[in-house]
């Protein structure tokens, strides 16, 4: 071969040989990219899934809309709370998913959206409350492409809305109604203690003792309203003890059949091995009685009520929907009735002191349950719904105690006479007239004060053997009262006297617990079984 072909030849293979150098490495760096853009396109997936995933479990709905009002996409786990899916909503309008409810507002509020006007309200679809937000959606350009909706369901957070507002409300009547039963108790007294005075200065026979006893009468049942007050309040005298719920029920079933009558039909499921519970019997005997006695109203033709009780444990989830109630181990008593139901509307003031929507009735029933209720530490709940009927569910804080036999309540004693001095300390005039008579009709030396300070300057010259004074005094408690004089009488007894009860006057911090004391108002024979009580303590 001639040397310049040689030459030439050998310079185009080498010129071959860079060439596929170049070529390899340029089909490498293809392969590199198309490696990189894969594990891109890998990534972007896998962004996109966490991104679903995290839509899909949302607790709340994300959705687009598009300008001709149609759903273009949906996601959040708020769509299982309406037992949809998106196959249910994508591509359908508005108008036609939230049917049957009125699609008015949420059509006007999309319509001022897809003006370029962000949106904010409530909506209630399908029993749940949603709290929505709509934000305009543009294009790159600007132009607008639709609305972007975000519904939060607050159906919960309303809920425990409404049970602080209740209780708060209820909260603030209850101090307003035990200040009302206080003054209220101040007359009782007076009342109820002139006319038992004028009875005794009358024979028997005479005819104005007839009217008097009527008065007398008429005090006592108006002593039953402010009782219902105060136990409303949580300030009526209780008598708590470790009792059984069952034990307290078989009892008093044959009075609730009564109350029932013969067409309605009482079930009963107690549990064998309830716990025990601290409350007062009397006062559980009254809730139930209030409770049957609506139920009986609420099937004027007849029906069934069931009485059930068990063991249950309140935990963390149940609390969390349940404003105030603790969590722990209770004892669940539920009485259920296939009455008329109670209306919506009526519900949040089911349990306000004169509220009522029957014609006859104070409406303190219920009112008087849920203080009972709460001051024993427990929590009362109702559902109700029209035409079905109504559930009451009480709870009781158990307690690691054997529950004590039930007592029968002693009957009053006949009032007994009795000698001793008697410091009566009343800032009431009226009651303290009409006190000071009782206890001189009974033979007692009694001297009269309205202040402190008239009590302590007759205390420097005469003897004292009790004193009775009311809690709340001016100048000075009534506790103050008594530690200063027993400093000069030692021997020197104490009564505590008050319109307020002994639980609410413990409660405030006036009196310590275990101290003599007597509710106002009061009768002949009531304040001479306590005198006597007192004065014969060692």
């Amino acid at each position: 071969m001639h040397s310049n072909d040689e030459a030439r030849l050998r310079r185009e293979l080498e010129t071959l040989k860079h060439e596929n150098t170049r070529l390899r490495a340029e089909i490498e760096r293809l392969e590199r990219d198309t490696e990189q853009k894969h594990l891109l396109e890998k990534e972007l997936r896998e962004r996109e899934a966490r991104l679903q995933l995290v839509l899909n479990q949302l607790p709340a709905v994300l959705c687009t809309i598009d300008s001709s009002l149609r759903f273009a996409s949906v996601n959040g786990a708020g769509l299982r709370l309406l037992d949809l899916d998106t196959t249910q909503i994508v591509g359908k309008s508005v108008a036609e998913v939230l049917a049957p409810h009125d699609p008015t507002p949420v059509l006007t509020a999309l319509a001022e959206a897809l003006q370029g006007v962000p949106r904010e309200f409530e909506y209630e679809f399908r029993k749940r409350l949603f709290q929505v937000w709509l934000e305009p959606l543009r294009r790159a350009d600007g132009s607008m492409e639709g609305v972007i909706a975000f519904a939060i369901d607050i159906t919960e957070i309303r809920r425990l809305q409404m049970q602080i507002e209740l209780a708060q409300r209820l909260e603030s009547i209850g101090r307003l109604a035990g200040g009302i039963a206080h003054d209220f108790n101040n007359v009782l007294t007076g009342i109820s203690g002139f006319a038992e005075l004028a009875q005794m200065q009358l024979p028997e026979a005479h005819p104005v003792q007839a009217y008097l006893q009527q008065i007398r009468d008429a005090v006592a049942r108006s002593s039953q309203m402010v009782s219902q007050l105060l136990a409303f309040a949580r300030r009526r005298v209780i008598y708590p003890q470790p009792m059984s719920l069952n034990e307290h029920l078989q009892r008093v079933l044959g009075i609730l059949q009564q109350i029932l009558g013969e067409d309605i039909e009482l079930n009963y499921y107690l549990d064998a091995q309830l716990g025990t519970v601290r409350a007062d019997p009397a006062q559980i005997e009254q809730v139930l009685v209030n409770l049957v006695s609506n139920a009986r109203q609420a099937m004027p033709r007849g029906g069934r009520l069931t009485i059930e009780t068990q063991n249950v444990v309140l935990d963390e989830a149940y609390v969390a929907s349940h404003w105030q109630v603790k969590p722990g181990e209770y004892v669940l008593i539920v009485i259920t009735d296939t009455g008329e139901g109670i209306a919506p509307e009526h519900l949040p003031h089911l349990f306000e002191p004169f509220y009522t929507t029957r014609e006859s009735g104070t409406g303190l029933g219920l009112a008087t349950v849920h203080g009972i209720v709460s001051q024993a530490g427990g929590y009362i709940w109702v559902y109700s719904e029209l035409g079905k009927g109504t559930t009451f569910k009480i709870y009781l804080p158990r307690v690691p105690e054997a529950p004590q036999p039930l007592e029968k309540a002693p009957d009053e004693a006949p009032a007994h006479r009795g000698e001793a001095h008697i410091l009566l300390v009343e800032d009431n005039p009226d009651v303290l007239e009409t006190t000071a008579a009782l206890l001189r009709s009974l033979g007692y030396t009694v001297q009269t004060a309205t202040t402190p300070s008239e009590a302590i300057a007759i205390a420097q010259s005469h003897p004292i053997d009790l004193l009775i004074t009311d809690v709340v005094l001016p100048q000075m408690r009534g506790s103050a009262l008594a530690q200063t004089l027993l400093a000069s009488h030692p021997k020197m007894k104490v009564l505590y006297i008050s319109g307020y009860t002994e639980n609410s006057i413990i409660e405030q911090g006036e009196l310590k617990p275990g101290v003599a004391f007597l509710a106002k108002p009061y009768t002949l024979s009531q304040l001479a079984a306590k005198v006597r009580e007192v004065l014969t303590q060692s």
